[in-house]
């Protein structure tokens, strides 16, 4: 079948069938047609960018000021909270507010051992002193 020529088709109304003609197809038309659509939203105009509020730009800037005022101010000391005792449900020692998230337990013996190590302890942290780091240390 050639493209010009002319097709027939049949349309039911429901009771008889009626032959139509359909017009033949121009594929340059078709061509131009999708080319001038192509060529029309290459040079439509773009979005622009909206425009920037002055008052915006200015709160901005203040932010900025006032959050590297606040970053290099002195960090904030916590407030050292004093030593907690209590008995543990195995009847254990249990010493809070050592820094860590967790008590510090001992058992009675265990705790009179360390107590009566203390002078050793105390000796051990003054002569590892530069070795050893405090909380918060890297």
């Amino acid at each position: 079948m050639a493209i010009n020529t002319p097709v027939k088709k049949t349309a039911t109304n429901g009771i008889a069938t009626v032959p139509t003609a359909v017009p033949p197809m121009d594929i340059s038309a078709i061509i131009a047609a999708a080319v001038a659509d192509a060529v029309a939203k290459a040079m439509a105009p773009k979005a622009t960018v909206p425009a920037v509020d002055p008052a915006v730009v200015a709160e901005i800037a203040r932010l900025k000021a006032e959050n590297a005022k606040l970053s290099a101010a002195k960090p904030v000391v916590k407030v050292k909270r004093p030593l907690v005792f209590k008995v543990s449900e195995k009847r254990a020692m249990s010493i809070y507010n050592l820094g860590a998230r967790f008590p510090v337990t001992l058992y009675k013996e265990q705790m009179y051992a360390l107590l009566d190590a203390a002078t050793e302890i105390r000796a051990f942290l003054k002569a590892n002193d530069a070795a050893l780091a405090n909380k918060g240390d890297n």
